[in-house]
């Protein structure tokens, strides 16, 4: 091996003279496509970015039973105690949620000991119902039965005087009279005793409904699945994900969603400064940051009419859906996008990168490479988007300009338009 590397020593060093050249005039070419652009025309495209997340168009709610929705069980909010973890796939019935039963089970316990009380007053009402009426009838059979001795007083005394006869007729007459007014007051007091236990057996009844209902409502703390799915949950209102310990009631009753994964959407948030830049059926393109090799087309489906205030926006912001075009069994729900929505394509455009224009001296130029010479050229510049800037005047298709600025910049010359 010596020998052979002996004999051959001249060849090696020429060949590895070769390789060294090549390599550096390798580096040195791709140091040239890294240092400057040719200016190119192309379509000059005007785009929003925002960040969105991947859900299902359509969705089977997860919420509160109806049964919190009535006032006569007085339970507003109720804290969340327990969750399955979001993404869990469920089955129907299968477990979702707890939430916390103590301010159910106080309720519970003041209804029923106001139950007990209205029990016991419907109960005395009924008692003096029955007694008093009972009294009445009593009087009334008595003044009957006298009754029916004056009658034989009457009967017997059309042997006696006239003036007999008119008093015990007058006496049996009274008699008459008086048994009327006490049957008239019996029908008056049973109807005033009767709609008094009506009123307490109504306000029974009441606690004895909301008995049931809070009864109802204390099973209904466990929470299910109304469909088969993937859990996805919720958002409050700063458009953060519920959570064990947040509170859930009639007007925020969705806890969680089970979305249908055939049609998929980007929920996204525009500013306002550009909510009036985009319109409906605007096309979009979407990557995923869990698949940033992967990109996904979609349109713009609806936009919010009205703005809110979320936290980490300066301004307001609307609700804005991205459709995406066709299912896509990669993407899942959650899953955070890009959107890059498309406002206008121009083209024909003389485009340069934005960082290859620079500013100084109330002049806007781009360093142009030219006969080996490096120019501070001006130029006019139109519009922009966040990578590049057309050109109105002042370079040509072909030119050579550096993407940053050469270590003597200060000492190079304007050249105007």
């Amino acid at each position: 091996m010596r020998k052979y590397i002996s004999e051959h020593k001249r060849l090696i060093l020429i060949l590895l003279a070769v390789i060294a050249i090549a390599g550096a005039w390798l580096i040195r070419r791709s140091e040239i496509q890294h240092t400057y652009f040719v200016v190119r025309r192309g379509t000059f495209e005007k785009f929003i970015e925002t960040k969105g997340e991947i859900q299902g168009k359509k969705a089977v709610n997860i919420t509160l039973s109806d049964i919190f929705k009535d006032p006569d069980i007085q339970i507003w909010d109720i804290k969340i105690k327990d969750l399955t973890p979001e993404g869990t796939i469920v089955k129907k019935g299968d477990w979702i949620a707890s939430l916390d039963q103590t301010n159910i089970s106080q309720r519970i316990q003041i209804n029923r000991e106001a139950m007990e009380i209205r029990q016991a007053q419907m109960n005395d009402a009924k008692m003096d119902t029955a007694l008093t009426l009972s009294q009445i009838r009593r009087n009334i059979l008595e003044q009957e039965s006298e009754l029916g001795y004056r009658k034989i007083d009457l009967e017997q005394s059309r042997f006696e005087s006239p003036s007999y006869q008119r008093r015990i007729q007058t006496a049996y007459n009274q008699k008459v009279r008086q048994i009327d007014r006490q049957k008239r007051n019996y029908e008056l007091q049973k109807m005033n005793l009767n709609n008094i236990t009506k009123r307490e057996e109504e306000r029974f009844g009441y606690f004895k409904n909301v008995d049931v209902k809070l009864q109802e409502a204390f099973n209904a703390t466990t929470i299910t699945a109304p469909e088969a799915g993937m859990v996805i949950f919720a958002r409050t209102r700063g458009n953060r994900k519920i959570k064990i310990g947040d509170e859930v009631g009639p007007w925020k009753p969705v806890i969680a969603t089970l979305p249908d994964l055939s049609l998929l959407i980007s929920e996204t948030y525009v500013e306002e400064i550009d909510i009036a830049k985009i319109h409906l059926n605007d096309s979009v393109s979407i990557t995923v940051d869990a698949m940033p090799d992967h990109q996904f087309t979609g349109k713009i489906r609806t936009i919010a009419n009205v703005g809110q205030e979320l936290q980490g926006f300066d301004a307001k912001v609307f609700f804005v859906t991205i459709e995406l075009d066709g299912p896509n069994q990669k993407l899942m729900p959650g899953m955070t996008s890009s959107n890059h929505i498309t406002l206008e394509k121009i083209p024909g455009q003389l485009l340069i990168p934005r960082k290859c224009l620079f500013a100084g001296e109330n002049k806007v130029f781009v360093y142009l490479k030219k006969e080996g010479k490096i120019l501070k050229k001006i130029v006019k510049p139109g519009h922009e988007n966040d990578e590049m800037v057309i050109i109105d005047k002042g370079l040509e298709v072909k030119d050579r300009i550096l993407l940053t600025p050469p270590e003597n910049a200060d000492d190079i010359d304007f050249f105007d338009l």
